[in-house]
């Protein structure tokens, strides 16, 4: 592994001021009401840094947007690699998703939902692969402590938690709410797969 110089570590460390802006906006307002002059303000860069480091704007929302996605995964995977038993690593990572939802707004879901429909290339397949390969390791880990029945195959199980996932996302279920009851609700998940 080559160290890195100065310029990159300064690049890298601005890059991230700029995505974590880009994010902020994101959260706030219509990707089409952002504009790169906004952006440029609130990161403390100039207008030319952004299309140095972006070239498009489309490019450096694309890019916060998977970073952002990146580091979550990071977390994902700290955890399910973790010494916490099966339940523990999944009430880990519950607490960590709500906290996610609670701190982003319906707008930036909005936000990430135009992308993805203007650019098919943005979750592509492999994407995907790789959270439900994370998801079967944290399976594997509760089938190992005895705490997933053996009888139920992976494809049952990623197909039961896409289920579980996609309800979360339901407009119908009050965030606060989501967030108060999570550990009986994980005591309920965790019931149903013995």
């Amino acid at each position: 592994m080559t160290k890195k110089n100065g310029f990159d570590l300064r690049r890298e460390k601005k890059m991230k001021i700029i995505e974590e802006a880009t994010l902020e906006l994101l959260n706030k307002k219509d990707i089409s009401n952002i504009t790169m002059d906004e952006i440029a303000k609130s990161a403390g860069v100039s207008k030319v840094t952004l299309f140095n480091y972006y070239n498009t704007k489309d490019n450096l929302i694309n890019t916060a947007i998977q970073n952002s996605f990146a580091s979550i995964h990071k977390e994902y995977e700290r955890l399910i690699e973790s010494d916490l038993s099966f339940e523990q690593t999944y009430m880990e990572l519950t607490q960590y998703k709500m906290k996610k939802i609670q701190s982003t707004t319906s707008v930036f879901f909005h936000n990430v939902m135009q992308q993805f429909a203007s650019e098919q290339t943005f979750f592509d397949k492999d994407t995907q692969e790789t959270s439900d390969r994370l998801v079967l390791r944290m399976f594997q880990k509760g089938r190992k402590e005895g705490k997933i029945n053996p009888a139920y195959s992976d494809e049952v199980l990623l197909m039961f938690m896409h289920i579980f996932t996609e309800g979360l996302k339901s407009q119908a279920i009050n965030s606060d709410n989501l967030i108060k009851y999570s550990p009986q609700i994980t005591q309920m998940f965790m019931n149903g797969l013995r």
